[in-house]
């Protein structure tokens, strides 16, 4: 089988989508091993050529109107089996002859354009996602939250769409080992970081005690509520634990470094940027516990990296979270008053047995989630819906 893929995720800064798309390319299954793989972007995948992946680039400007508008021709130069929308949209000349299979990672349009970077971005998710669900032959969902969204809200009928949850890499587990494929490996340390893990804190400029909050600096990430809850703390508390937010920047940072920037305990928050796997891993390992308050997820990757790694989590109740920590994580109405959240994290702060029994119930339930298993489904429902055409 020959699958054309949507690679624009595959930039030099993975975040959800681009982890999701090279972990799955990456497990796929050996019973499926003839499968090749071209990578359609505007620039050139992060994820290196091989005998089963190949690029195909456009060298683009921006990645979305290329995409929607200009990929086809490309696309319909290549003899291919089935065409995959990796990130929610499928170009809007697609061959009709070609089976194509689309992932709904989330349906964030419908909440408004308080959570989308710009009008655009929110028209063409508004728009396009529904043409694209209805042009596939299969439909991926990350969640069985995103599923019931996009029947409710995209009209896809059950029998068209698939559940394939996310994974965690096996280097995230805090019991893995000490390396894994030759990559340095670390444990989760309640009582302080090892050699590795300070080399990454003194790299950050960061202590040994900190509460940790990963992902992209956005409104839906809900980070002023985490600001907030933060300077309510106790102030023993305060001039203890750090606050460090893991991410790059995404639209509407600037406002929230103009509130870093007044904030009278400012010297007690870190920006780390965007961090790569190795030094991620280690802010997992090494932090007291991981804060979680968005708003919307359609899956909620930094939430399982964190349950595996053993760190203990307190998370935001809305949306598929609940559905990825299940019972090993602390829950909390994103919604709700700095006040409470601040309450969360001075329990779990305070409680020893509290932070042991989240520590180990967190792996238990990272590992109901493989990328093993998820690439295997979507291997299934490639075959079906190529199938499905025959």
């Amino acid at each position: 089988m020959d699958v054309g893929v949507d690679a624009r995720s595959l930039g030099p800064m993975k975040t959800g989508v681009g982890i999701y798309l090279s972990q799955v390319l990456r497990h796929w299954p050996a019973s499926h091993s003839p499968d090749r793989f071209q990578l359609f972007s505007h620039r050139v995948p992060s994820l290196p050529e091989t005998a089963a992946v190949c690029h195909d680039v456009a060298a683009r400007r921006w990645g979305l109107p290329w995409y929607l508008f200009e990929s086809h021709r490309r696309i319909s130069g290549r003899q291919l089996t089935l065409f995959w929308g990796a990130q929610g949209l499928l170009p809007l000349q697609l061959p009709k002859a070609l089976p194509a299979v689309v992932t709904i990672h989330d349906c964030i349009h419908q909440q408004g354009v308080r959570f989308a970077p710009s009008l655009l971005y929110n028209w063409a998710h508004r728009w396009m996602l529904p043409v694209a669900v209805r042009r596939a032959d299969k439909v991926l969902a990350v969640s069985r939250f995103v599923a019931d969204e996009a029947m409710r809200h995209l009209g896809v009928q059950a029998a068209k769409i698939e559940v394939t949850q996310l994974g965690v890499s096996a280097e995230f587990f805090a019991d893995s080992g000490e390396a894994i494929n030759g990559s340095a490996v670390v444990r989760h340390q309640p009582e302080g970081p090892n050699r590795h893990s300070l080399n990454v804190l003194g790299k950050h400029r960061i202590g040994e005690f900190f509460i940790l909050g990963v992902g992209t600096l956005e409104p839906r990430k809900n980070l002023k509520t985490l600001l907030r809850a933060y300077t309510r703390l106790p102030s023993r508390l305060q001039s203890k634990f750090q606050l460090v937010l893991a991410g790059k920047p995404g639209w509407g940072t600037a406002e929230l470094r103009r509130y870093l920037d007044i904030h009278p305990q400012r010297s007690q928050f870190v920006l780390t940027g965007y961090v790569d796997d190795e030094d991620l891993r280690a802010l997992y390992a090494s932090a007291s516990m991981f804060v979680f308050p968005s708003f919307y997820e359609g899956f909620g990757l930094p939430v399982l990296e964190a349950l595996a790694s053993g760190c203990p989590v307190i998370a935001s109740s809305a949306a598929a979270l609940k559905e990825v920590a299940g019972p090993a994580a602390i829950f909390v109405d994103p919604n709700a008053s700095p006040e409470v959240w601040s309450q969360a994290i001075a329990r779990v702060a305070e409680s020893d047995d509290l932070k042991r029994s989240l520590a180990t119930a967190g792996p238990a339930r990272a590992r109901c989630f493989s990328w093993e298993t998820c690439a295997r489904q979507t291997a299934g429902v490639f075959s079906d819906a190529a199938g499905g055409r025959a």
